[in-house]
Protein backbone atom coordinates (compact mmCIF):
# COMPACT_ATOMS: atom_id res chain seq x y z
CA UNK A 1 0.00 0.00 0.00
CA UNK A 2 1.19 3.91 -1.06
CA UNK A 3 1.91 5.06 2.36
CA UNK A 4 2.06 8.47 0.74
CA UNK A 5 -2.06 8.80 -0.09
CA UNK A 6 -3.16 11.73 0.00
CA UNK A 7 -6.30 12.33 2.40
CA UNK A 8 -8.47 15.40 2.50
CA UNK A 9 -10.23 15.81 5.60
CA UNK A 10 -13.17 18.28 5.88
CA UNK A 11 -13.69 18.91 9.41
CA UNK A 12 -15.06 22.07 11.56
CA UNK A 13 -14.06 21.18 14.96
CA UNK A 14 -10.31 22.02 14.79
CA UNK A 15 -9.33 19.67 17.43
CA UNK A 16 -10.75 16.92 15.92
CA UNK A 17 -9.32 17.47 12.43
CA UNK A 18 -5.56 17.94 14.25
CA UNK A 19 -6.33 14.39 15.99
CA UNK A 20 -7.15 13.06 12.77
CA UNK A 21 -4.30 14.44 11.24
CA UNK A 22 -1.74 14.12 13.49
CA UNK A 23 -2.87 10.40 13.47
CA UNK A 24 -2.61 9.97 9.98
CA UNK A 25 0.81 11.77 9.69
CA UNK A 26 1.96 9.13 12.19
CA UNK A 27 1.07 6.73 9.58
CA UNK A 28 2.97 8.67 6.61
CA UNK A 29 -0.06 9.70 5.12
CA UNK A 30 -0.39 12.98 3.08
CA UNK A 31 -3.17 15.30 4.93
CA UNK A 32 -4.51 18.27 4.29
CA UNK A 33 -7.75 19.62 6.03
CA UNK A 34 -10.41 22.03 5.27
CA UNK A 35 -13.01 23.63 7.50
CA UNK A 36 -15.85 24.57 5.42
CA UNK A 37 -17.55 21.76 3.25
CA UNK A 38 -17.69 24.59 0.23
CA UNK A 39 -13.99 25.07 0.47
CA UNK A 40 -13.48 21.81 0.67
CA UNK A 41 -15.02 20.69 -2.48
CA UNK A 42 -13.18 23.14 -4.58
CA UNK A 43 -10.35 22.06 -3.05
CA UNK A 44 -11.22 18.27 -3.35
CA UNK A 45 -11.31 18.73 -7.17
CA UNK A 46 -7.68 20.62 -7.18
CA UNK A 47 -5.74 18.20 -5.23
CA UNK A 48 -8.09 14.71 -6.08
CA UNK A 49 -7.35 13.07 -3.12
CA UNK A 50 -7.23 9.44 -2.21
CA UNK A 51 -9.62 9.18 0.24
CA UNK A 52 -12.00 12.03 1.80
CA UNK A 53 -13.06 12.08 5.64
CA UNK A 54 -16.15 14.36 5.86
CA UNK A 55 -17.85 15.34 8.94
CA UNK A 56 -21.09 15.85 9.23
CA UNK A 57 -22.79 18.46 10.97
CA UNK A 58 -20.63 21.67 10.68
CA UNK A 59 -21.31 24.91 12.45
CA UNK A 60 -22.69 26.19 15.65
CA UNK A 61 -26.82 25.59 13.98
CA UNK A 62 -24.98 21.60 13.53
CA UNK A 63 -26.26 21.63 10.16
CA UNK A 64 -25.81 18.70 7.88
CA UNK A 65 -24.03 19.65 5.08
CA UNK A 66 -21.75 16.73 4.92
CA UNK A 67 -24.91 14.51 3.87
CA UNK A 68 -25.23 17.40 1.12
CA UNK A 69 -21.48 17.59 -0.15
CA UNK A 70 -21.29 13.69 0.00
CA UNK A 71 -23.87 13.83 -2.22
CA UNK A 72 -22.41 16.45 -4.40
CA UNK A 73 -18.93 15.00 -4.87
CA UNK A 74 -20.59 11.84 -5.90
CA UNK A 75 -22.62 13.55 -8.83
CA UNK A 76 -19.40 15.07 -9.33
CA UNK A 77 -16.99 13.27 -12.29
CA UNK A 78 -13.47 14.18 -10.82
CA UNK A 79 -14.22 13.50 -7.35
CA UNK A 80 -16.92 10.46 -7.77
CA UNK A 81 -14.58 7.22 -7.96
CA UNK A 82 -13.00 9.23 -4.35
CA UNK A 83 -13.57 6.80 -1.18
CA UNK A 84 -15.65 8.98 1.49
CA UNK A 85 -15.31 8.04 5.12
CA UNK A 86 -17.72 9.95 7.36
CA UNK A 87 -17.06 10.76 10.36
CA UNK A 88 -20.22 12.23 12.67
CA UNK A 89 -21.58 12.36 16.42
CA UNK A 90 -24.90 11.78 14.91
CA UNK A 91 -24.88 8.28 15.99
CA UNK A 92 -23.75 9.29 19.50
CA UNK A 93 -25.96 12.16 20.10
CA UNK A 94 -29.13 10.68 18.07
CA UNK A 95 -28.76 6.91 18.90
CA UNK A 96 -31.92 6.01 17.27
CA UNK A 97 -30.13 7.26 13.65
CA UNK A 98 -27.57 4.03 13.88
CA UNK A 99 -26.33 5.63 10.43
CA UNK A 100 -24.32 2.65 8.60
CA UNK A 101 -23.60 2.22 5.14
CA UNK A 102 -25.05 -1.10 4.69
CA UNK A 103 -28.28 0.61 5.72
CA UNK A 104 -27.91 4.09 5.01
CA UNK A 105 -25.56 4.22 1.39
CA UNK A 106 -28.54 4.11 -1.45
CA UNK A 107 -29.98 7.49 -0.24
CA UNK A 108 -25.67 8.83 1.64
CA UNK A 109 -23.27 7.57 -1.12
CA UNK A 110 -20.56 7.36 1.39
CA UNK A 111 -18.14 4.06 1.61
CA UNK A 112 -17.43 3.61 5.86
CA UNK A 113 -18.70 5.50 9.09
CA UNK A 114 -16.74 6.54 11.69
CA UNK A 115 -18.08 8.10 15.14
CA UNK A 116 -16.85 10.96 16.94
CA UNK A 117 -14.31 11.34 18.61
CA UNK A 118 -12.24 9.22 16.23
CA UNK A 119 -10.62 6.62 18.08
CA UNK A 120 -7.14 6.71 16.30
CA UNK A 121 -6.80 2.79 15.92
CA UNK A 122 -10.33 2.69 14.44
CA UNK A 123 -9.56 6.19 12.23
CA UNK A 124 -6.35 4.20 10.90
CA UNK A 125 -8.05 0.23 10.24
CA UNK A 126 -10.83 2.16 8.55
CA UNK A 127 -8.50 4.38 6.40
CA UNK A 128 -6.38 1.64 5.46
CA UNK A 129 -9.54 -0.64 4.20
CA UNK A 130 -10.82 2.20 2.48
CA UNK A 131 -7.53 2.93 0.48
CA UNK A 132 -7.45 -0.82 -0.45
CA UNK A 133 -10.23 -0.41 -2.07
CA UNK A 134 -9.31 2.43 -4.28
CA UNK A 135 -12.44 3.31 -5.31
CA UNK A 136 -15.79 4.19 -3.93
CA UNK A 137 -18.16 1.53 -4.63
CA UNK A 138 -20.35 4.46 -5.07
CA UNK A 139 -18.75 5.94 -7.98
CA UNK A 140 -21.85 5.82 -10.49
CA UNK A 141 -24.08 7.06 -7.37
CA UNK A 142 -27.19 6.43 -7.47
CA UNK A 143 -26.50 2.91 -8.55
CA UNK A 144 -24.16 0.46 -6.33
CA UNK A 145 -20.94 -0.19 -8.14
CA UNK A 146 -19.34 -3.27 -5.85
Amino acid sequence: MNKKAKIFIIEDDPDAAEVMKVTLQAQDYQVITASDPQKGFVKAKQMKPNLIILDVMFGKQEMTKGFDYAVKMKQDKDLASVPILMVTAVNIRHPGFKFSPETDAEYLPVDDFIDKPAQPRDLVEKVEKLLEQKVSRWRAWPKKTD
